[in-house]
């Protein structure tokens, strides 16, 4: 195991990663190392490549930017630390372990939201669990601390399923629209502009792949050159100050369906999937405001778009995608 910091790299979120770093490659170039741009088909075979990795324009991450900082996330990421502290009021004692990509931006705030925390940073997949050898290790390097697993938000609860398989937890994330974590900030669907953060922007290194029970997960070095640092200190400098009181608890839901749901989970779909259609519960001119950059993201990738899709309601969701068979 190699840390970034053990590879005269720098880590922009200053959290140690728990991965095997292999060699240099160019994401946008050396295709053959990533899995298509396909959507997950139950199989652990799917989780034996990266994903691939969109090359986005400087207009695209000024836009991105465009959007920080957010009071609605700012609100919801104080509600977070209050609820976590309410139950493990000792910060010096807590380990957040961010599952990458997602939960990375929302552990950074936590530490700064909870001093004394500390963060590091591994892999979870839905299907393929948890990379067990890198918790192994973080464990017996943290002993004394209390273990939280972060990510940024639920879709259908697949991260919070995996967990519970393991009789492991608790989770916390900021949007919990159907009620799966242990610890949120909020129940609404917000957009959280980390959505659109790469691995190229934003970390230096693809997402983890399986190699075998014995080893860590995997992952390539990018080159330096790609990272976009301004977004990583753009979100680190929009961390709220101010304390809140942790949210209500919501009901936890379940309604089965092909669809990806929330935005958040749109979003990445967009960026490493194969999406067919796009859903909106809301018509264009609200989608234009608040969706903007899910349908910059869409319209790169030629995706079909249907607004006023009344039948999101079911799913207690505004945004959804289909993927193409």
């Amino acid at each position: 195991m190699e840390f970034l910091t053990n590879l005269d790299r720098k880590n922009l979120w200053n959290q140690p990663v728990y991965a095997q770093f292999l060699a240099e490659i160019d994401p946008f170039r050396d295709l053959q190392y990533f899995r298509k741009y396909l959507a997950y088909d139950g199989g652990n075979s799917f989780w034996t490549k990266p994903c691939p990795e969109p090359n986005l324009s400087d207009e695209f991450w000024q836009l991105v930017l465009s959007k920080l900082p957010d009071e609605k996330l700012q609100l919801a990421a104080t509600r977070l630390a209050a609820a976590i502290i309410r139950t493990a009021p000792d910060p010096s004692k807590l380990l957040f372990v961010a599952i990458l990509r997602g939960g990375v931006p929302i552990a950074d705030w936590l530490c700064r939201l909870l001093p004394g925390s500390v963060a590091v940073a591994l892999s979870l997949f839905v299907g393929i669990g948890i990379d067990r050898v890198a918790l192994q290790k973080v464990r017996s390097h943290y002993p004394d601390r209390q273990v939280i697993f972060v990510d940024g938000w639920t879709g259908k609860g697949g991260v919070a399923k995996e967990l519970s398989k393991l009789e492991i937890g608790p989770l916390a994330v900021l949007i919990d629209p159907w009620g799966w974590a242990d610890f949120s900030g909020a129940v609404d669907d917000l957009f959280c502009p980390t959505a659109c953060f790469t691995g190229v922007a934003t970390l230096g290194f693809s997402s983890g792949f399986y190699v075998d029970d014995r080893s860590l997960f995997s992952s390539y070095l990018f080159p330096e050159a790609y990272c976009r640092p301004k977004l990583v200190t753009t979100w680190q400098n929009s961390c709220p100050q101010l304390p809140s009181t942790a949210p209500p608890k919501k009901q936890r839901f379940w309604l089965e369906t092909d669809l990806r749901i929330h935005s958040n989970e749109v979003c990445r779909g967009l960026m490493n999937a194969n999406p067919d259609t796009l859903y909106f519960a809301d018509d264009r001119v609200y989608v234009r405001e608040h969706y903007s950059l899910i349908l910059a993201l869409a319209e790169r990738r030629g995706v079909n778009i249907v607004y006023e899709a009344k039948h999101l309601a079911d799913y207690q969701t505004r945004v959804a995608c289909s993927f193409q068979k």
